[in-house]
């Protein structure tokens, strides 16, 4: 499937062109969904995860937190 025919469907699901799309933050496209669909936006998986847990936490984070846990992390590691 040509990445263009992906666009596509993203922008009929969402009702927001590719452009807007990437101007939203995750937190920002998640807020935008649920009042959209009026229902909330979850994240599952289809295969069993081992190893790390569960990445999002409880839910989708800003670069911004995860640029402190980042600092949080090499602060302490020296």
């Amino acid at each position: 499937m040509p990445f263009t025919t992906v666009e596509r469907n993203a922008e009929k699901l969402t009702g927001l062109s590719t452009e807007e799309i990437r101007n939203f933050s995750p937190y920002e496209l998640r807020n935008y969904l649920e009042k959209r669909n009026k229902k909330k936006l979850f994240f599952s998986t289809e295969f069993p995860v081992i190893g790390r847990g569960n990445v999002l936490r409880d839910s989708i984070i800003t670069s911004e937190e995860i640029n402190k846990e980042i600092d949080k992390i090499l602060t302490r590691s020296k």
